[in-house]
């Protein structure tokens, strides 16, 4: 199969940031065309033939979900995307003054900020610090979890670094403090799978719009028998109303009030359909021709620093932060984009990490399937330019 055909790839300049959004699939885009042309209407809301359509095609859904993640379509809800997920569990459990949560030093935002916030209720937040190449080593959360560790909060990889995480390590650690485990899988998915039947995480939060799928869709896994509340009532999360309170549905419904993102959920069921129909050994393989190709591109240029992992065994994922000499990651990125490639610039959402590396930001090249090595090639050759101006 040509994995190119499932894209639209644009050329000049070449998509390298991926990381922050990856490209939206071929069969994505037509299955949402699908519903607002065959069978637009809202879901659960009433009994003729559109509805039961788009109802029936809006929960297959949670089917895929469950099967893609070796869990059960229960323990899945519709949020907009990972920062969302996130915030929820953090407004979902009970925390009180003196619970403790451990987050890491390479978190994003999303991942830090959160947690950070709940100190103003009293809440400890201790950081897992990485080592120089982002790697969290089990031995070391270890030695910070204690009796009051509520919440462990890990990258399962990191949108800088990109790193490599001994995930099913960190996770049993934590568990067998006693500890809840949320995993951030945004950088993840889309890359490798996740069987939360063996990386028993109580919850786990990705976005569409980073596994070829819409944006403003995601997923959050909450585990059956795991606390969480809503943090939203409405409309489509009640059994019972009256004007003295209410009865809330079970599982994923009482979480999503409101009409929800249909095209985009349906998107994001043809997005995993897509992972499924290109396979992820295809694309761990494809990803591990890149990485190889990348790090010959940043060892020809003497000019380049390049932070994280100095091998591809220690990679997780085609993604690399760098900056060339003393030339501003701003300016190294308007002028990549000059010579024919797309990259990211700034902090990346993570400037915690960033500080730690000494750096106000760096400059971002991150790449998927329709990327290749003839591409990988002629970056090199516009690093060589790059450099020669720094």
């Amino acid at each position: 199969m040509d994995i190119t055909s499932l894209f639209d790839a644009p050329k000049n300049p070449a998509y390298f940031d991926s990381a922050a959004s990856s490209l939206t699939a071929k069969p994505v885009r037509a299955k949402m065309e699908e519903f607002y042309s065959q069978y637009r209407a809202n879901i659960h809301r009433g009994a003729h033939r559109y509805t039961k359509k788009a109802s029936q095609e809006y929960e297959a859904v949670y089917a895929k979900l469950a099967k893609f993640f070796h869990a059960k379509e229960s323990e899945f809800i519709q949020v907009r995307n990972t920062t969302e997920a996130i915030n929820g569990v953090a407004l979902g459990l009970d925390f009180q003054r003196g619970d403790e949560i451990v987050t890491t030093s390479i978190e994003h935002h999303s991942n830090l900020l959160p947690w950070l916030r709940l100190k103003e209720k009293g809440v400890v937040v201790r950081i897992l610090e990485a080592d120089d190449e982002g790697k969290l080593a089990p031995d070391k959360l270890k030695a910070l979890l204690t009796p009051k560790t509520k919440l462990v909060a890990l990258t399962a990889c990191s949108n800088v670094l990109g790193t490599k995480e001994p995930l099913e390590q960190l996770v049993k650690v934590s568990k067998d403090n006693h500890s809840l485990v949320l995993l951030d899988a945004a950088q993840q998915v889309g890359h490798h799978p996740l069987d939360l039947s063996k990386v028993k995480a109580d919850y786990m939060a990705f976005s569409g719009h980073k596994v070829f799928g819409p944006t403003g869709i995601g997923a959050l896994y909450h585990r059956e028998g795991a606390p969480l509340a809503p943090w939203f009532v409405g409309g489509g999360t009640i059994r019972e109303a009256s004007l003295e309170g209410y009865k809330l549905l079970e599982n994923h419904e009482r979480f999503e009030a409101g009409t929800p993102a249909i095209a985009e959920w349906m998107g994001l069921g043809a997005a995993l359909d897509t992972i499924d129909k290109i396979g992820y050994p295809k694309i761990e393989a494809h990803e591990k021709k890149l990485i190889s190709a990348m790090f010959s591109a940043f060892a020809s240029n003497p000019k380049v620093s390049l932070y994280g992992p100095k091998s591809a065994q220690d990679k997780a994922c085609a993604l690399f932060a760098f900056s060339v000499g003393r030339v501003p990651h701003h300016e190294v990125a308007v002028m990549l984009d000059q010579f024919g490639f797309a990259c990211r610039s700034g902090h990346h959402c993570a400037m915690p990490l960033t500080k730690r590396l000494g750096v106000e930001g760096t400059v971002r090249a991150s790449l998927h399937v329709y990327n290749n090595e003839e591409e990988v090639r002629m970056f090199g050759e516009a690093l060589q330019k790059v450099g020669a101006l720094a």
